[in-house]
């Protein structure tokens, strides 16, 4: 188990050099076992060859036929002897034996041998067939071939020459041993070239996966980490703030008007400027921060030990500071601004994605302040998960009748006679009680859902005029209006069903609109309102004076009413300022033919001062805080029994 586990631990290189030794060793040995066969075969077959040799041209010429019947002469045996002590034999052949056909011996080196018979051996049987036969004996290698003598069929007798097999042996393990070492030395050199090629191979794609990791993990063009790096890092630094119980910050970073250079100078220069941002961001950071290209002009920023949430704002302005400084493109100086959206851990998220999604919502909340960089507050976050979910039970209250109106009457400010009612929505949750009006309609407004809601405004705030119709207090009913509203180009019919549906004149119906809505398509903007104009609906601008509507633009728009935002009105007592706003709206509406209402009137002396100034009509706590339509029956009905100079006094 260790051996495997230091295996798992070294490289592939080596893996593969470990374990192809092994093959390529037992390939050795089994070469060298196979050769050292054959080598010995051959020379067991060369052995037999010179004995045959010796046999046929040494012992068979001193023979015959008679002498193998009746014995050889001692001039034959000492012929024999010499031919023995031949030096060219005597090297190879210790000894010459010949036998008749009747297994007698008829000459031996050993004298005392002659005449003697032996018992019929195997290779004596076979070379008296006419086989020649090779047979290893102890140190000596016996070789039996048949005599052919003068014109028999048959072999006559057999010879035995016995051969010194230790030197044959000798030589046999010389030339093994050479050879065995060419071998060993050419599966050396083998697997040196394998190896070599492998390591190159193994080298080079060690090589390419280190490219392919960099390419996966950075950006092409600023070679900068990328989304997926960036995400692995932020969760590490995660990992590791949560061991030692400190803060990280996560930051996303939009550049500014970035569209405008690309449109401009073109998308090489776009690129051009983003390898310097990059390169500019990354110097301006720690070693252990990290910065990221996350896609187009957005960029992310890892600080992953961080003190506070001011520490982190910090780095941000530094960072803003740092891009403001210009920028050189084909020699035009370019000064870049960006966005900053800031999410702590813990206290925004303690995962990847939280903290990523909330740092970009506090991004989208900088680009709107002029500081440029935001903290993530849950209160403006519109993408929160508790916004979703209250916007999918929004959906579910209107067809459950869980939303009510209440109405805010507004008045005359010289005679105190009550001039309409503005219908506000109220929600009244079964779980959570009653949600404020701003936790549900900003988000509402930013979808489909506003739709249905500003329609059950609409078709209650009617049903509710006629009732008051029918109990003799004809009252005009205000109802605000978002961007999609007055952007659909169905609102003056339904509107116009909905008149018809309660029986209620268009005059008392007043659609209130703010600058901003007109402004986000003033051409089809001017086309809705002429047409609820032309139907003879009152047409309001609510919160004037907190937009930038253009006066050229203002005074071309069938509007009758101008409404001074609150703040202004609330402000005015202490600000000067502020009180030069009011009275210059308050002239403007005169001047262009408009009734001014003042919103957010909550003192006597606010509303003396706005009589003072020539204001048309007060809404506000001052006369009255919205109120349920029973409730504020009653109010009208023992306000009417009120004396007018008690009126103005009390209200």
């Amino acid at each position: 188990m260790a051996l495997l586990g230091r295996l798992a631990r070294i490289s592939l290189l080596w893996k593969f050099a470990l374990v192809n030794l092994i093959p390529i060793l037992l390939l050795g040995v089994v070469l060298q076992h196979y050769l050292q066969s054959r080598v010995s075969e051959r020379a067991v077959s060369d052995a037999t060859k010179r004995a045959l040799s010796v046999s046929r041209s040494e012992v068979e010429r001193y023979l015959s036929e008679h002498d193998l019947k009746y014995g050889l002469t001692r001039q034959e045996m000492l012929a024999l002897d010499e031919t023995l002590a031949h030096p060219d034999n005597r090297r190879h052949v210790q000894s010459i034996t010949v036998w008749n056909r009747s297994l007698k011996v008829v000459y031996s080196p050993r004298r005392r041998e002659i005449n003697r018979r032996v018992p019929l051996s195997n290779p004596v049987r076979l070379a008296m067939r006419g086989q020649v036969v090779s047979n290893r004996s102890g140190s000596s290698l016996d070789v039996y071939v048949p005599l052919w003598l003068e014109s028999s069929h048959r072999p006559a007798g057999a010879v035995q020459i016995s051969v010194a097999y230790s030197k044959i042996e000798a030589g046999v393990r010389g030339r093994t041993n050479n050879y065995s070492l060419l071998i060993f030395l050419g599966l050396a050199v083998l697997y040196g070239i394998m190896f070599r090629i492998v390591a190159g191979a193994s080298k080079t794609l060690r090589r390419q996966a280190e490219v392919n990791e960099h390419q996966a993990l950075h950006d092409a063009l600023t070679d900068l980490p990328n989304r997926t790096l960036f995400h692995d890092r932020v969760h590490q630094a995660l990992a590791s703030a949560r061991r030692e119980h400190v803060a990280a910050a996560v930051m996303i970073m939009d550049l500014d008007r970035f569209k405008e250079v690309n449109d401009t100078l073109g998308h090489a220069s776009g690129d051009e400027l983003l390898k310097q941002v990059g390169l500019r961001l990354r110097d301006s950071l720690r070693e252990s921060d990290t910065v990221a290209r996350l896609g187009g002009d957005e960029f992310g920023v890892l600080l992953p030990k961080v003190v506070d949430a001011e520490a982190a704002v910090a780095v941000a302005r530094k960072l803003r500071t740092t891009l403001e400084e210009p920028f050189t493109l084909h020699g035009l100086a370019l000064r870049m601004e960006a966005s900053i959206g800031i999410a702590l851990f813990p206290d925004h998220g303690s995962d990847v994605q939280s903290l990523l999604q909330r740092a970009d919502v506090a991004m989208y909340v900088a680009k709107e302040h002029p500081s440029g960089c935001e903290v993530y507050a849950r209160e403006r976050d519109e993408y929160s998960p508790d916004r979703l979910t209250l916007l999918t039970e929004l959906r579910r209250a209107i067809d459950r009748g869980q939303l009510f109106l209440h109405y805010q009457p507004k008045a005359d400010l010289r005679t105190g006679d009550i001039q309409g009612v503005e219908a506000l929505v109220r929600w009244q949750h079964p779980e959570r009680g009653m949600i404020p009006p701003d936790e549900f309609i900003p988000p509402a407004q930013k979808t489909g859902v506003i739709t249905p809601l500003t329609m059950f405004v609409l078709d209650e705030a009617l049903r509710q005029c006629r009732t008051w119709a029918l109990q003799g207090m004809e009252l005009c009913v205000a109802v605000n209006l978002s961007t999609r509203n007055l952007l659909d180009v169905h609102l003056p019919d339904t509107v116009g069903e909905l008149l018809a549906r309660w029986e209620v004149p268009a005059r008392l119906l007043e659609l209130e609109i703010t600058e901003s809505t007109i402004l986000a398509d003033p051409v089809r903007a001017m086309q809705i309102l002429s047409r609820l104009d032309e139907m003879g609906i009152r047409l309001a601008i609510d919160d004037f004076g907190t937009g930038y509507s253009s006066l050229a633009y203002l005074k071309r728009l069938p509007v009758d009413e101008l409404k001074i935002d609150k703040s202004f009105i609330l402000g005015m007592e202490e600000n000067e300022n502020d009180a030069v706003i009011v009275r210059s709206t308050i002239d403007l509406g005169r001047n262009l033919g408009l009734r001014v209402v003042a919103e957010g009137v909550e003192t006597a002396k606010a509303w003396n001062r706005l009589v003072s100034l020539g204001c048309d009509i007060a809404q506000g706590y001052y006369l009255s805080r919205p109120v349920p339509a029973d409730q504020l029956t009653e109010w009208l009905r023992e306000r009417a029994a009120t004396p007018r100079e008690r009126r103005l006094r009390s209200a």
